[in-house]
């Protein structure tokens, strides 16, 4: 089965079984921890270790996951050389003893370098645990776990489940447009001209497709008197033993990798500005 970007992969595995809550929740927590750190080697151990969550536990294919981090890859790309060929020298020290190598007018500043790898890698590490949860996660129990665990009113649970169940669709939808455009001879010529109008032949469909669906579901939730309160529930998402053995299992390897790198000497933590 040819599966789109961050789309939920249907397989029977240890994280699949866990309550979506309790994932979602871990996962941004483990993000926003890596966010006050900056030395690379931590940030790396981390993502690593997400990694491994995946690829193990999760039973994702290494395909899917390749292609899932290709557009942090590219974010990761951008940070470094951001970073790396534009850094801040502190007043009073000197560019000469930072400089690394230059290649002709662009010089790479240790400092910068260091900065530039610490973003990438910390764009694949966000890359790697939102894939984590989203390929693991079946939408309409992530859906029910945020009305029963999180408390979120049921109208705005089910109209977020209408969007993201529409977003899988947008790849199938591009291709229709595409070939429609091959069919009638539609030409998009080369250059910044022809990127844009290829966007905008793209854009406005897309647009009026996803107008004509909301619509369709705000008169189905109309239709069938939808308001969320005194409903009865199917199945309920309910945290267990599991989920708490998840939530131990994933703090102590994060926190293991951090007192390593503390013991390691490496580890260097957000002290209030964006650069060292």
């Amino acid at each position: 089965m040819n599966h789109a970007l961050f789309e939920y992969y249907q397989e029977r595995s240890p994280l699949h079984h866990l309550n979506p809550a309790v994932k979602l929740i871990s996962s941004l927590v483990v993000m926003i921890f890596t966010s006050l750190i900056f030395d690379p080697f931590t940030l790396a151990a981390i993502t690593l270790f997400g990694l491994a969550l995946t690829l193990g536990p999760g039973r994702v294919p290494p395909t899917l996951v390749l292609r899932g981090l290709i557009p942090f890859l590219l974010f990761g790309a951008g940070f470094f050389w951001m970073n790396a060929l534009m850094p801040r020298v502190t007043s009073g020290a000197g560019t000469g003893e930072e400089l690394l190598f230059s290649l002709g007018p662009l010089g790479f500043h240790r400092t910068g370098v260091i900065n530039g790898v610490s973003f990438g890698i910390r764009s694949l590490g966000f890359g790697v645990y939102s894939l984590l949860f989203v390929a693991t996660t079946n939408p309409t129990d992530f859906i029910l776990s945020l009305v029963h665990q999180v408390r979120l009113p049921p109208r705005l649970a089910y109209s977020a489940l209408a969007a993201y169940r529409y977003l899988p669709t947008l790849h199938s939808e591009i291709t229709m447009i595409r070939n429609a455009h091959q069919v009638r001879g539609t030409r998009e010529g080369s250059g910044p001209g022809g990127f844009f109008r290829k966007s905008y032949r793209f854009t406005i469909p897309l647009l009026v497709s996803g107008l004509r669906r909301a619509g369709r579901v705000a008169d189905a939730m109309e239709a069938r008197a939808f308001t969320g309160r005194n409903r009865s529930w199917y199945r309920q998402t309910r945290i267990g033993f599991r989920d708490l053995l998840y939530v131990v299992a994933l703090a102590s390897g994060v926190v293991l990798i951090t007192l390593y790198s503390h013991h390691r000497g490496t580890l260097i933590f957000w002290g209030g500005q964006l650069w060292n």
